[in-house]
């Protein structure tokens, strides 16, 4: 933590209606971003208390490994600020794959753990409070945390993660839910509601019995002002009230592993593996110019959309970009991020992001300005933007017209963009072409520079030997 004393003001506070609402939940402050910095207004009933978080032992030491967002105070006659840094794209639990979860709530966990070590803990235990630096998550709510009452042994916030954390993973591995449905459920599930959605069975099973079955029992058997009594119950000793603490997180944490899923496969998780029309020859050929190109460019931030379980991510991480791999397919996207975090040196290089291009997420909350779309997040940020073998999906399966894909290109890129053209003639195009050749069988490289004028200029044309075309385009 960088701390700063200035006599510099707020700031302009106010917002167009393209920008997201001042944060306004918390009673202890708000949050609002700015250009460079997101600025969290602290109010005065929590003022001493985030100046001693600040200079608490454990909370420095998680700043400093990067698991809490870095702070720079401003304390001044306006009142105390913090400046935090922008998280370059931030992401939302709807687009997380499973173990992107996992990493969350491990961190969650974690720091709860070392916090009670102190005196503090996590009021607040949602994976909204949680962003991603490429696969690795950080801690953005620096007001989650309270000073421990050591007369209680309940950690108050441990509805909120049964609810938000453990259920969505749960119900993901036991019914399939997907855990997209999160968008439309920030708070998350109540036992009583997945109980009703569950066989005998699995109630009974050890994964859904203690989160799920028994809550939902005692439930249906105590009033509502038998469990608030129970719920404010202080007293007894205060190392035992830790040890009590400790080991509610540490069975949290066995869940919690517990609900992740076997990493699944797909046609497309498989589909490097798998693709008859692509020889060793012709990928071989791929990979070197695409790698002749970032070297040469050496461009600093890439997207790359459809980026399946990694292969080109993790080559334009090596050439020193930071990059966004786009992936709507869950179990290739489950891949690609479980090879970010095992890949030595990229952890924090490769950001993976559960989403379809197709149907990009919308923005949403109140008046649909508490949470960014996802395209408003990507939209003019990236160097290079890296299309290999997307955009026949784009025309075939989703019936996206060839002009609306390079013009959304052209948003997405600050200047390159690398394609890759599949003809009619590959069998993949003719695999999806299902009967439609009136629609696309008349499709050429012509449509594809026809759709890129007043918008891309050609800079390099590479066919390989299957007859798929790598063009490298620039804005004019």
């Amino acid at each position: 933590m960088t701390l700063k004393l200035s006599r510099t003001s707020a700031g302009q506070s106010a917002w167009s209606s393209d920008e997201l609402l001042t944060t306004f939940r918390d009673p202890g402050g708000s949050l609002r971003l700015e250009a460079e910095s997101a600025v969290r207004e602290i109010y005065p009933v929590a003022r001493e208390s985030v100046l001693a978080l600040l200079g608490a032992e454990f909370y420095l030491r998680a700043e400093a490994r990067g698991d809490v967002i870095s702070s720079t105070v401003e304390d001044d006659a306006g009142g105390l600020r913090l400046l935090h840094p922008r998280v370059a794209v931030p992401t939302y639990p709807w687009e997380w794959t499973a173990s992107q979860w996992r990493a969350a709530a491990r961190l969650t966990l974690n720091l709860c753990v070392e916090a009670l070590a102190e005196g503090w803990i996590l009021k607040d235990a949602t994976p909204l409070n949680i962003l991603f630096r490429g696969a690795r998550p950080v801690l953005v709510d620096v007001l989650s945390f309270e000073r421990w009452d050591p007369q209680s042994s309940l950690w108050l916030a441990y509805g909120q993660y049964t609810r938000t954390f453990l259920l969505p993973l749960l119900m993901h591995r036991l019914l399939h839910w997907p855990l997209e449905l999160s968008f439309f459920r920030r708070d998350g599930y109540e036992p009583a509601e997945v109980y009703g959605a569950l066989g005998w069975t699995q109630r009974l099973s050890r994964a859904a019995l203690w989160p799920i079955t028994l809550p939902t029992w005692l439930d249906s058997r105590k009033g509502a002002s038998e469990r608030a009594t129970q719920a404010v119950k202080r007293g007894g000793d205060p190392e035992l009230n830790a040890h009590v603490l400790q080991r509610t997180l540490a069975g949290l944490r066995r869940s919690t592993e517990a609900a992740l899923p076997a990493v699944a496969g797909s046609a497309w998780a498989e589909y490097t593996q798998t693709s008859m029309h692509y020889t060793a020859a012709d990928h071989a050929a791929k990979q070197a110019w695409v790698a002749e190109v970032l070297e040469r460019l050496r461009p600093a931030f890439v997207l790359d959309l459809g980026a399946n379980t990694g292969e080109y991510s993790l080559l334009a991480a090596s050439k020193g970009a930071q990059v966004v791999a786009l992936e709507r397919d869950q179990a290739a996207a489950e891949r690609l991020f479980l090879r970010t975090c095992a890949e030595e040196g990229v952890s924090q290089k490769i950001q993976t992001i559960h989403a379809d291009l197709a149907r990009p997420t919308p923005a949403a909350g109140w008046e649909n300005r508490e949470t960014a779309s996802l395209l408003s997040r990507l939209a003019d940020r990236f160097d290079l933007v890296m299309m290999l073998a997307v955009i026949h999906h784009l025309l075939l399966m989703e019936q996206i017209p060839l002009p609306a894909i390079l013009a959304l290109c052209h948003r997405l890129t600050k200047r390159y963009l690398i394609v890759e053209w599949v003809p009619v003639s590959d069998p993949m195009f003719q695999s999806l072409l299902r009967g439609r050749d009136a629609l696309y069988g008349h499709l050429s490289e012509e449509e594809l520079r026809a759709a890129t004028a007043g918008l891309f200029r050609e800079v390099e044309r590479f066919a390989l030997q299957n007859g798929r075309i790598l063009y490298l385009f620039e804005k004019p």
